[in-house]
């Protein structure tokens, strides 16, 4: 990219702070969904390891062959998922501060222990951790319901993380979980989570933020295809849509958090997630481990992508969200299982990913709402502790 492009990149980056993506005032959830998350918590809690507060590994049912275990992503998540659904019970507040603890103390120079096990590809749960984590540490500081002593301590963790994807970051300027060229939904994911931490006042290098928008930029094509990993000979792959339809969703709800993103580009990326979920759907009905047949995709992606899509019709408001949010809020009530939980994997991530996912889904109105326009500060949420 020459230079004089890459310096349209950054302006436009820096003029479109409006479309910062982070919580502003929780909305109202309707009394189905209530009372679904006061279920999800409850199963979300029974399953919180007794020993280090945190969620994730040791609920799944099925071994996959590199048997990911995930446990600061997931406990992250928990922790954002009981933030927003039951941020003043006392049980929700204890469980918090466990699984916060844990989360921090896996923290070393910005690396994350997050195996049990000591199994192969930490690099892979590393990253995953650090986009995940930097997502919910933003949230927490920005509610402002936390001493200021675990804030400092936040911020310090949050420093090292940023330091070490400044190390893992490809010349492409993404990232990529195992090997080649940077993913689409990988970058996406770490960029989603630096913009978090820098709403929330963390300094970020801007090479952290501008790289990978170019990057993700050139492997969407909303609406269309959007490439897996690298930059696609071909922007329009037919028969690949239907495939790229999460990622979409993803890479364009980072770009329009970014300021380099549309409105208009987010909602095609949107309608087509619709037009082609049923694949999705049937794929995460398995409940089996990674790419069975017939469909050959990984089942714990599914809620992963409508994770963003949630976010994005929040984004997009209006009629828009209120046509297809109640689509995303049926299907998800009624995969709750009778105990209270959910799940759309049972080889990767296991129950408690899926029901903090989908208790994050189903109230997003809590946490995932844009800031008004040209507050780039980050806004005040009812939670945090």
């Amino acid at each position: 990219m020459s230079l004089k492009k890459y310096s349209l990149v950054v302006a436009s980056v820096l003029m479109g702070l409006a479309g910062s993506v982070h919580a502003d005032q929780p909305g109202t959830l309707d009394p189905a969904v209530t009372k679904a998350t006061e279920r999800g918590v409850a199963a979300l809690i029974k399953r919180q390891h007794v020993d280090d507060g945190s969620w994730g590994g040791d609920d799944v049912k099925v071994q996959s062959s590199h048997k990911s275990d995930y446990p600061v992503a997931i406990s992250s998540l928990g922790y954002l998922a009981l933030m927003s659904v039951a941020p003043d019970a006392p049980h929700s507040i204890e469980s918090r501060s466990k699984a916060l603890r844990f989360v921090l103390d896996t923290i070393e120079n910005g690396k994350m222990k997050n195996t049990r096990d000591n199994t192969p590809k930490v690099h892979e749960r590393n990253l995953w951790s650090q986009g995940f984590g930097l997502l919910v540490f933003g949230h927490i500081l920005r509610s402002e319901k936390i001493t200021e002593e675990v804030a400092t301590e936040i911020r310090a963790k949050s420093d090292a993380m940023i330091r070490a994807l400044a190390k893992t970051q490809q010349p492409d300027g993404g990232w990529t979980y195992d090997k080649g060229s940077s993913e689409s939904f990988t970058t996406a994911t770490i960029l989603l989570g630096l913009l978090s931490a820098r709403d929330s006042g963390i300094a970020v290098p801007d090479a952290l933020i501008l790289k990978p928008m170019v990057l993700i930029a050139q492997q969407s094509n909303p609406g269309h295809y959007v490439a897996y990993q690298g930059i696609p000979g071909k922007r329009d792959v037919k028969g690949k849509v239907r495939d790229s339809i999460g990622r979409s969703v993803q890479v364009e709800l980072a770009l329009l958090a970014g300021g380099s993103g549309s409105r208009e580009k987010l909602k095609a990326a949107v309608q087509t997630f619709f037009q082609y979920r049923e694949r999705l759907d049937k794929v995460r009905d398995l409940e089996k481990g990674c790419h069975q047949p017939p469909y050959r995709i990984g089942t714990f992606y599914c809620f992963y992508n409508y994770f963003y899509l949630a976010q994005a019709l929040e984004v997009l408001g209006g009629d828009f969200r209120d046509k297809h949010y109640p689509v995303l809020r049926d299907h998800f009530l009624a995969l709750q299982k009778p105990d209270g939980y959910w799940i759309d994997s049972r080889d990767h991530c296991g129950e408690s990913y899926g029901t903090a996912m989908a208790m994050l889904i189903l109230s997003a109105s809590e946490w995932a709402r844009p800031s008004a326009p040209g507050d780039s500060s980050g806004s005040k949420s009812a939670t945090g502790q």
